[in-house]
């Protein structure tokens, strides 16, 4: 069945209304809610059981169902054993009768050698689950995420659920227009459902009224048929104010007609995964438990618990993933997302921690010696120019710089940035390219400058950057 209307992820039934099933059933009538995402499965292990083996979402699915409330279930995989990840799935499914299937796809799925295992994943749930729909759920920003087997994944599934978790940030809006931009622009596209972020980080950040208002209104805007949040379980108990927004929101509101997003150039697209025909991608739970979502536009990058982004560059990029395993992403650069709750692991939430998403680039281009190309010797020689007004004319006029925990939107913000940053460098610091990697419209690069070396990920267009993760250690 397809989804329409609004829907939570829970990851914990008992951390839920007591884990109270009619509790929930009445919580989720009052929020009209239409669906709701349980947990099932982790790996190879089975989610939602009591310490006796009691499956508690058993009694929750059956009274949802009732009243005509659909059960979507999501499981975070790994795909280090993919058959007997896929024989789980299947069971959970069957035994609970749930409406869909959601896997969660994070940063383990990143790694070398990952795309036979989906394939083998994807052929063995798509076949024994043949009417039921199947959804993506990982990081926000494709883009980011070359490493990720779009194809394998996004042949046999039915619809996408980005991770778009702005952690860090608070421009939900600009993140959710970039993160369906670069998903309509993947081979294979499928319908997007992206999910919010609902929940708070260890660091004091969280969704402000004014973020959800922007996300419903852009949702809305952009045609959107159903939205998620993640998650049920920090909602209610750590933000109830924000459960009440949500909760007083109409959902589907009047059609709009679907706005047309700019498509990224093919060179974009084309890294996105070895022998992709298909890619797609960003996530509630993706990796570890985490959504698998990206960061925010302006942030940091892809950690969320599962999850990415904005406009022309991708908005901040906070999140990770995990929970709901999909994993997270943003915009250009993923946003952080550091939760206190098991996330949607995946792809969808922050980026996996910026000392994560460092660590890929550095494995990137530590095989890859310093021979530049042209766009990235333009671009060592601005920064070694100290000028900043140089180094921003290489960037769109509505850029987006996630540096660390700032975000920097826009070529004016961005050449200011640069200004302090140039101030604070030692006398005499010089700057030397240690490695770099090509992949059409994408620069993935490291630098040295006195005691700092740098990290960074560059998304082109036109010739000039849209959006940049810098990781300065």
């Amino acid at each position: 069945m397809s989804l329409q209307g609004k829907g939570f992820f829970i990851s914990q039934p008992y951390q839920c209304e007591g884990g109270n099933p009619s509790a929930i059933l009445m919580t989720a009538q009052a929020a009209g809610l239409s669906h709701v995402l349980v947990k099932i499965a982790e790996g190879t292990q089975a989610s939602g059981l009591d310490p006796t083996g009691n499956d508690l979402n058993e009694p929750l699915v059956q009274a949802l169902h009732a009243t005509g409330i659909a059960v979507w279930g999501w499981h975070a995989v790994s795909g280090n054993n993919p058959v007997e990840e896929a024989v789980l799935a299947i069971r959970r499914v069957h035994e609970l009768a749930l409406d869909g299937y959601v896997l969660c796809v994070g940063a383990a799925y990143e790694q070398p050698g990952k795309e036979q295992a989906a394939r083998a994943f994807m052929a063995e749930v798509r076949a024994e689950l043949s009417n039921v729909p199947l959804a993506l759920s990982t990081y926000r920003f494709p883009n980011f995420h070359p490493g990720l087997p779009w194809a394998a994944f996004l042949e046999n599934c039915d619809v996408v659920m980005p991770q778009v978790y702005w952690e860090a940030a608070h421009n939900a809006g600009a993140q959710l227009t970039e993160s369906l931009r670069q998903y309509r622009a993947l081979p294979n596209t499928r319908p997007c459902l992206p999910t919010g972020a609902a929940y708070g980080t260890p660091d004091g950040w969280a969704p402000t009224n004014e973020d959800m208002d922007d996300f419903f209104v852009t949702a809305k805007e952009l045609g959107v048929e159903a939205v998620n949040f993640f998650s049920w379980d920090a909602c209610r108990n750590h933000l109830p104010q924000l459960w009440d927004l949500i909760a007083a929101s109409k959902w589907p509101a009047q059609k709009t007609a679907a706005v047309q997003l700019p498509l990224v150039s093919s060179h974009t697209v084309e890294g996105l995964s070895a022998g992709t025909s298909s890619h797609s991608w960003d996530y509630p739970p993706a990796g570890r438990g985490q959504p698998s979502g990206e960061a925010p536009i302006a942030e940091a990058d892809d950690y969320i618990p599962a999850g990415e982004k904005q406009s022309s560059g991708e908005a901040a990029i906070n999140s990770a993933v995990d929970h709901p395993t999909v994993g997270g992403g943003q915009s250009s650069s993923e946003a952080v997302v550091t939760s206190a709750i098991d996330y949607p692991p995946a792809g969808g939430g922050q980026p996996a921690a910026s000392a994560s998403q460092a660590g890929a680039i550095k494995a990137r281009v530590s095989s890859h010696p310093p021979r530049p190309d042209a766009f990235t010797t333009q671009y060592l020689n601005a920064l070694k120019s100290y000028q900043a007004a140089k180094v921003s004319a290489l960037y769109a006029k509505d850029a987006i710089h996630v540096r660390g925990d700032k975000v920097l939107n826009g070529a004016q913000v961005i050449r200011s940035g640069y200004s302090a940053f140039f101030y604070g460098l030692p006398a005499g610091a010089t700057f030397v390219l240690l490695g770099v990697e090509v992949r059409g419209d994408v620069r993935y690069l490291a630098w040295k400058a006195g005691p700092l070396t740098a990290y960074e990920s560059i998304i082109l267009r036109d010739g000039v950057i849209i959006l940049e993760y810098t990781y300065i250690e």
